[in-house]
């Protein structure tokens, strides 16, 4: 795929990946995925921001070899993640004379990950700028937007900013389009948030007001089209990352023999005569769904104000792939208010226990769980009517409700 112009002497000379269709071995990417390396030729010197995926380090070399540039001064690292530094290496042994330009905790973990040599790295730090000619790079450190060690790079003539992870897309274009504000990259940016952004909330609230105090003309992420609206991505971040929540219940569940189904239905249909939105996802409906249903869970909960995990009992406790998402959850701690466990067993049951222990990040309000032996019975469908609407009228008064 050919470099991009994305500006006067600035280009896009990533790779796409549209093929891949999971990343992190967690979620779900059904547009693919980008990596993307920025190189800006000034009047003096050179440089690239971030590198690829090393499975793709031959596209970035050919690209660059397609610009027709013959020197590369500086590798500026935003992040250590292979994903963005894998192929500095590569590019190493084609300009030999490039130095590596990194904060002091990506230079720790390019020493580490990577083994690169010390004295191939120059150190910078907060408002540190580096001067190409004609072209200026002013740094902001921007620690748990995703690792300790983002940091986002503003081009200060053209007014781009080179913000990392923060504010990226698993989304691919065939014909490498890198601006765009469709409804499917806002979706796949909001998929994006959920599972790398939403664990570290608190702080990308806090660097989304810093961006938009910054006022830059394009936001140039390391995955997935450029912004060339800011104020799209930059208000989904502040609803997505702020206090506010849908009345939304999300329900993963399990059923081996549809006792546990039964009570999913019954919640089901009674939340969402209360007037709630519900979503059920099956994790075991077929082989790919503990992967795929726990990813598209993760998004839900990002405006989630309840969970209600639902499970079969398997060997006392919940079955692995409640299990899975419960651990899933409590490492993305979400802003959820409540949190509420059904589940059915055949002689004894010890998920209550297990779930708890599994969730214990999640600081919500703990609803009173119903487990029923063997298939529910009229009086228990009556119990989990009752837990619908008082889940209901909780997130009813819930005071950051929003539709």
């Amino acid at each position: 795929m050919p470099f991009l112009t994305i500006g006067e002497n600035l280009f896009e000379v990533g790779a796409i990946h549209p093929d891949r269709i999971l990343f992190d071995c967690l979620m779900p990417t059904p547009h693919g995925t980008t990596y993307n390396a920025y190189l800006i030729i000034g009047k003096d010197k050179t440089a690239l921001i971030d590198t690829v995926d090393p499975e793709k380090s031959s596209v970035l070399l050919s690209n660059l070899a397609d610009t027709g540039i013959k020197r590369l001064d500086y590798i500026v690292s935003l992040h250590t993640e292979q994903d963005h530094s894998g192929s500095i290496e590569a590019v190493l042994r084609r300009f030999p004379e490039a130095k590596v330009v990194a904060n002091a905790k990506v230079k720790e973990m390019a020493m580490t990950h990577l083994h690169l040599a010390e004295d191939k790295i120059q150190l910078i730090a907060e408002g540190d700028t580096l001067e190409l000619g004609g072209k200026t790079l002013q740094f902001t450190m921007i620690p748990f937007a995703h690792w300790p060690d983002n940091y986002m790079a503003h081009l200060l003539e053209d007014n781009i900013l080179f913000s990392s992870d923060l504010f990226g897309s698993h989304y691919s274009f065939p014909n490498k389009a890198f601006s765009t504000s469709s409804s499917d990259q806002v979706r796949a940016a909001k998929h994006y948030y959920a599972e790398i952004m939403m664990p570290y909330r608190t702080h990308v609230q806090k660097y989304t007001t810093k961006v938009r105090n910054m006022a830059p003309r394009m936001i140039a992420p390391s995955h997935g089209p450029i912004w060339s609206d800011p104020e799209l991505v930059l208000s989904s971040y502040d609803r997505w990352a702020g206090d506010a929540m849908k009345p939304l219940v999300t329900i993963p569940f399990i059923s081996m023999h549809d006792s546990t189904r039964v009570m999913v239905d019954r919640l089901a249909v009674k939340l969402a005569e209360q007037g709630m939105s519900v979503v059920c996802r099956n994790l075991g409906e077929d082989t790919d769904s503990m992967a795929v249903e726990t990813g598209h869970f993760i998004t839900d909960l990002v405006d989630a104000a309840a969970v209600v995990f639902a499970s079969s009992t398997v060997l006392g406790g919940p079955h692995p792939a409640v299990a899975y998402a419960a651990l899933v959850a409590n490492a993305m701690r979400p802003k959820c208010k409540f949190v509420g466990l059904v589940g059915s067993f055949g002689w004894g049951t010890q998920i209550t226990n297990v779930v708890n222990l599994l969730t214990g990040n999640i600081k919500a309000e703990r609803l009173d769980p119903i487990l029923i032996k063997g298939l529910p019975r009229d009086e228990d469908l009556a119990i989990i009517d009752a837990m619908a609407k008082d889940l209901a009228d909780k997130i009813k008064a819930l005071p950051n409700l929003v539709r």
